[in-house]
């Protein structure tokens, strides 16, 4: 009897010590590869000239946090790849584990600017800080989710300067990106249109009865930066566009179409808007009163 307590004494210790040299093993891991600061990864993104892979986790209690550590970020066709190709940021969201105040609020401050929802969140930033993709566990290992990451700062890249003209010939952009880049140069605001260019009926009235009209056309022209995500049902359009347009819809909480956002020239939501009646000259002065409140 004594010796079958003793080996069962002595699997829960050996067991235990495996489970704490795990434990450190993953810790020591990620303090050699994961930053934990944006503005260091910043830095380093700018030196290196690539993006920054962010990781919103909850390292001790989230399953699929564990499974795309395990699957993905732990395994070395990932880390090679990272190696020469992303600067690797992790924030950190525990519930045993302890956190000073000062990186709890540290990270939730950047939590709230990225509006993350959930565990685990990836971002993809540009060295500004500016989000390129976003991204969460999917199966396939390190190889899909690279491809993944790759697709997606390709179409950024190939398509910032991608530009939509309606047929009241005003030109919206179609990527944030670009749109934050004019509204900053130009020193304006940008109003944005989520909308179902071929089967929203709400969507057919704001364009007909505002966005077509000569008043409204004047005005944005001379005042506003415009942007555009179309969610059509039959109308083609690439996996690329689809992918970024629904990433942005998230981002901002998207429930319904058409949604009008005015945002400052940093990205901010200033306001959320919609169909309203009055036509152009009601309209403009709903966007003026909500950029007053900001002036």
């Amino acid at each position: 009897m004594k010796k079958t307590l003793f080996a069962i004494l002595l699997l829960t210790i050996i067991f235990s010590s495996a489970c704490s040299s795990e434990k450190v093993n993953i810790k020591e891991q990620d303090d050699n590869i994961w930053l934990t600061n944006l503005e260091k990864a910043q830095e380093k993104a700018k030196a290196m000239d690539v993006p920054i892979l962010v990781n919103f986790t909850g390292s001790d209690w989230c399953q699929w946090c564990f499974k795309i550590r395990d699957e993905i970020f732990s395994k070395e066709e990932f880390l090679n790849y990272a190696k020469d190709n992303l600067v690797l940021l992790k924030l950190d969201f525990p519930r045993n584990i302890p956190q000073s105040e000062v990186v709890k609020n540290y990270n939730r401050t950047l939590m709230e600017k990225y509006k993350i929802r959930g565990f685990p969140t990836i971002l993809v930033l540009d060295a500004e800080g500016e989000v390129l993709s976003q991204a969460g566990y999917q199966p396939g290992g390190p190889a899909a989710f690279i491809k993944t990451i790759e697709e997606s700062i390709s179409f950024v890249k190939d398509h910032k300067n991608d530009t939509y003209t309606d047929n009241a010939g005003l030109e919206w952009f179609l990527l944030l990106e670009k749109a934050k880049e004019i509204a900053q140069k130009d020193g304006k605001p940008i109003l944005v249109n989520f909308t179902g260019s071929d089967w929203c009926t709400w969507c057919f009235k704001i364009r007909d009865e505002i966005f077509s009209k000569k008043e409204f056309i004047e005005y944005a022209k001379k005042n506003l930066v415009l942007l555009r995500f179309d969610f059509p049902r039959t109308k083609e359009q690439s996996a690329g566009l689809k992918a970024y347009n629904q990433q942005i819809a998230e981002k901002f909480g998207i429930k319904g179409l058409p949604t009008i956002l005015l945002l400052d020239k940093e990205g901010s939501q200033i306001a959320q808007l919609g169909y309203q009646e009055g036509g152009p000259t009601k309209y403009i002065e709903t966007i003026k009163e909500n950029l007053n409140k900001i002036r």
